[in-house]
């Protein structure tokens, strides 16, 4: 998949335009880049599609829809991995990838939460 198949996505447009609108402001065009790369690489890592990424968090119940939370879990482990296996050696730089990744799922309506720096 390509930075441009990632842009494409309606998770991927949702999350853009809620985080510039969170933040007042439209990301720039290396920042807009670096975050669909980001989630490119992310998507390979996952083997899903954006979209799929999402939809697999939530279920239908009587009530309404709700957040699988063994699937939350699982997806937070999986982005815990994916920022071990991108800091190899730059915790700083880990933990920045990985932030955009939780950005992604916290625009898209899945709270995330990442696990302290030691």
């Amino acid at each position: 998949m390509t930075v441009d198949e990632v842009a494409g996505y309606a998770s991927i447009q949702r999350w853009l335009e809620a985080h510039g609108s969170h933040w007042s402001r439209t990301a720039a065009d290396a920042d807009r880049l670096r975050r669909l790369e980001v989630m490119r690489r992310y998507c390979e890592f996952a083997d899903r599609d954006p979209d799929a990424l999402v939809g697999n968090l939530f279920r239908q119940t009587p009530t309404g829809t709700r957040i699988w939370l063994k699937r939350r879990r699982v997806e937070m482990a999986r982005i815990d991995e994916f920022e071990a296996m991108v800091a190899a050696g730059d915790t700083r730089a880990g933990r920045e990838t990985a932030n955009v990744v939780r950005s992604f799922f916290i625009h898209n309506g899945v709270a995330l939460s990442a696990t302290p720096l030691r």
